[in-house]
């Protein structure tokens, strides 16, 4: 069987769903993957095991809108070339305009997965279609494109009870969640050299948290809340930033402004996440807006709490919630935890049973080649 994963994004490192994808490759080995990026992957070793497996990788400089029509002939020519029994949507919206047009070429099978949460302009959760700007009402055809897929996999419960309410219910719905490796957690040794690099001290409490450059991950939240959190022995490792992006050098001005650039430590764009919860004792997710966030079931394979926003799928993953926005709060949530050290441990080892139970990444891949082979 031929396998079209239409990934519709850039790919910058080495994450989560990529070691996702090799799972299931490995879990399909009958079948035969193709990949669509916006541009080719920056991740040497990912490429490799991509190739290793058999994968082959497409390029087409796709987002939504003009850019999407602009490439409706490349489009076309691929799916023509490769003839795929199923094509799988992932990320950007230009599934609006391709996967009609998968149809009419003859594709039998589409199915698309929902990574984030439907929201506004302005990343409010979507509660009724009227919300939905008037572009997005025309791509979509008023929400009837979604009646093209034989499936829509949601990546967390909070999404797919957002598609019921906006949509309507429907047998096509299945919630899976995506699931991570377990992080591979530094010895001692390399712990305290890692830490002795970054210059955090021993005593410090380490406070991390993974997002890319965009306000919706909420990363000024985070920053906001440092001068109000009331402990001194602590560092915020802020993971996956490029500072040469707008957001990311107003995060940076933010830090400075606030006087707490002294308290962070900034983390570019990295495929060795793991080695930075090895060495953290609370995660963070901020968000605006998060379906679910494969960084934060990282982790939890680490043995970290996590304290998220409570908005999305994000109570589905957290341990401790601040209510959204409120930096204020989330200083509150997290002086508690800094100052209590059994509260963090037990934090801990509960958020790791909640990974073994949901989040481990054979039971997501399990059920998307199952989900493959029904279809």
């Amino acid at each position: 069987m031929k396998i079209l994963q239409f990934m519709d994004m850039q790919s910058t490192k080495f994450g989560g769903l990529g070691r996702f994808m090799i799972k299931l490759m490995e879990k399909c080995p009958n079948d035969q993957f193709y990949f669509v990026f916006q541009s080719f992957p920056e991740s040497k070793e990912m490429v490799s095991r991509f190739e290793e497996l058999g994968a082959k990788i497409e390029v087409i400089k796709t987002t939504t809108g003009k850019e999407a029509i602009r490439h409706i002939p490349q489009f076309c020519k691929l799916v023509k070339k490769l003839r795929p029994d199923i094509i799988h949507f992932h990320f950007a919206n230009s599934f609006f305009i391709y996967a009609p047009i998968a149809k009419m070429l003859g594709v039998k099978k589409l199915v698309k997965t929902q990574h984030c949460c439907l929201t506004t302009d302005s990343s409010n959760q979507i509660t009724s279609k009227q919300q939905f700007n008037l572009r997005t009402k025309i791509f979509s055809w008023n929400g009837n494109i979604y009646k093209l897929f034989n499936h829509i996999i949601m990546c967390s419960n909070f999404v797919q009870e957002q598609f019921e309410n906006v949509y309507g219910k429907s047998h096509k719905y299945k919630t899976i969640y995506f699931g991570v490796e377990p992080v591979m957690i530094l010895d001692d040794y390399k712990k305290i050299k890692f830490r002795k690099n970054l210059q955090i001290s021993e005593d410090d409490i380490v406070i991390t948290t993974v997002a890319f450059a965009d306000p919706i991950k909420g990363v000024d939240v985070l920053i906001k809340a440092i001068p109000h959190i009331q402990s001194h022995k602590f560092k915020v490792v802020i993971v996956g930033i490029n500072l040469e992006t707008q957001y990311g050098a107003y995060l940076h001005e933010l830090a400075k402004n606030l006087n707490v650039d002294e308290k962070i430590r900034w983390i570019g764009i990295t495929d060795h996440v793991g080695d930075y919860l090895s060495i953290s004792d609370i995660y963070c997710q901020p968000s605006r807006s998060e379906a679910l966030g494969l960084a934060g079931c990282e982790a939890k394979s680490a043995h970290l709490p996590i304290v998220g926003s409570n908005v999305g799928g994000l109570p589905e993953i957290s341990n401790v919630l601040f209510e959204n926005e409120d930096f204020e709060d989330l200083a509150k949530r997290l002086t508690v935890l800094l100052n209590d050290e059994n509260q963090r441990k037990f934090l801990a080892e509960q958020s790791y049973i909640e990974y073994e139970n949901k989040f481990m990444i054979d039971k997501g891949v399990e059920e998307y080649a199952n989900l493959y082979f029904q279809v």
